[in-house]
């Protein structure tokens, strides 16, 4: 079986990684296509991949008897998909997968899986709040006429034949989509394993993040409202972490993240690069903003959470789920950049709480879902 991976963002396609890696372990074809940054992800963690020209938008010509708007706009998402169609199907008809798994926004994976008339899966991040209620029915309002333009009929955007569901039932929204159970394997990249990882701290050890694409958007390489707002927090994070000199504290942040941030105790810990799921089983605390990949970590490790949200949709969400499982907290939100307020939140999650045994258990359930393995003769029999 052949199959074909697209991903909207690197934080995306770590998620998926284990999958690819199943597929592959039992014999099977696997390429990655997509940006280049997705496809840098795709290498390290030693897949195939074939990259994607992103097109200026300034490039784009109609695709059918349609002209664009007069006015000139075009909705994101069906601009997002036009810069790297004929990438991404260059690559399918070179490859030609049997099947195609995409992320739950990816929506040039299942544009391509309908031109070339295979099915697509579609597996979501595994946190709480990915579970894209009426998601794909608002990306058939937005780019039904841009299917139409390449001979898609009706629906437009074909119908996964699977959704593979990452987030443990417990964690799960109540509006959420079915979608078939699978564990969260984590996968944050592939890193040397520091050798103080590797021992039992003799301190409590509070790990403090903003995740891959987190600290992507912090080092003011996104939207800076958002950079702004993530900086304040870890600023304020940190800030509090300080007065605890019983505590080992381990701090994840690019370097130009790092170079930002001023007054950093001498006992800190600072890596550019840590691989959390080797980091985690020794912490006491993860304190990070609401990323799927470290919430779920955290979650497989059954380490509690202090969750720091923006106004991020996603992340927002995603702290709404964890504190819902009561697995973590979440101050209020002028609190989150507030020194003063975040060392109140550590007294509590570094005492005896009922946090801990909440994410032990939560832990349990995880291991308990079907693994990426057991998933690859499900797609076996769909390609």
């Amino acid at each position: 079986m052949r199959v074909l991976i697209t991903a909207l963002a690197p934080s995306h396609l770590l998620c998926m990684v284990p999958l690819a890696w199943a597929a592959r372990a039992a014999g099977h074809d696997v390429l990655v296509a997509g940006r280049v940054e997705v496809c840098a992800v795709a290498r390290q963690a030693g897949l195939h991949t074939a990259d994607v020209a992103v097109l200026p938008v300034e490039s784009l010509r109609p695709r059918g008897a349609r002209p664009f708007p007069a006015h000139g706009w075009r909705h994101p998402w069906e601009l997002r998909v036009d810069q790297v169609l004929d990438g991404c199907l260059a690559a399918a008809l070179s490859f030609r997968p049997d099947l195609v798994v995409c992320d739950p926004i990816e929506f040039a994976g299942l544009v391509v899986a309908g031109l070339l008339g295979v099915p697509a899966v579609v597996q979501r991040w595994g946190g709480p709040g990915t579970g894209g209620a009426g998601v794909l029915e608002r990306a058939r309002e937005v780019l039904g006429d841009f299917c139409a333009d390449l001979g898609l009929g009706a629906p437009g955007l074909p119908d996964p034949v699977l959704t593979l569901d990452p987030c443990p039932p417990s964690l799960r929204f109540e509006e959420a989509e079915p979608g078939r159970p699978m564990r969260f394997v984590p996968y944050n990249g592939s890193h040397p394993v520091p050798d103080w990882a590797r021992r039992a701290p003799r301190r409590p050890r509070v790990c403090v993040t903003l995740g891959l694409h987190g600290s992507t958007v912090a080092a003011q390489d996104g939207d800076p409202a958002q950079a702004e707002e993530l900086t304040a927090r870890l600023e304020a994070a940190v800030g509090a972490l300080a007065r605890r000199p019983d505590v080992d504290v381990v701090l994840t942040a690019p370097a130009a993240l790092h170079r930002r941030l001023t007054g950093l105790p001498g006992w800190f810990r600072v890596v550019e690069r840590a691989p959390l799921d080797a980091v985690l089983p020794g912490c006491s605390l993860v304190v990070h903003h609401g990323g799927t990949g470290t919430a779920m970590t955290a979650a497989v490790h059954g380490v509690p959470q202090l969750v720091l949200p923006t106004d991020h949709p996603a992340w927002a969400a995603c702290a709404d789920g964890l504190v819902r499982r009561r697995v973590a907290r979440r101050p209020e939100a002028d609190d989150r950049k507030n020194p003063d307020a975040l060392a109140r939140e550590l007294d509590i999650l570094l005492g005896p709480n009922p946090h801990r045994d909440h994410a032990r258990s939560l832990a349990g359930e995880i291991a308990d879902q079907p693994s990426p393995a057991r998933m690859v003769p499900v797609l076996e029999a769909m390609g």
